[in-house]
């Protein structure tokens, strides 16, 4: 593979993640969620959102 080629890979790979990333947000901003946890954090069990309960 020559640097173009990676280059060019990489940004693919970027663009990817990039709507992967607004799908996962977008599901979860619509989700009915159900949390569970501990007193430190809950998890959705639908969607996996966490949300921190204890800094």
């Amino acid at each position: 593979m020559n640097v173009q080629k990676i280059k060019e890979e990489i940004t693919q790979m970027k663009t990817s993640l990039a709507f992967l990333e607004d799908r996962l947000k977008e599901i979860q901003q619509n989700c009915d969620h159900h949390f569970a946890g501990d007193p430190y954090y809950e998890k959705c069990l639908k969607c996996n959102k966490v949300n921190v309960l204890y800094y």
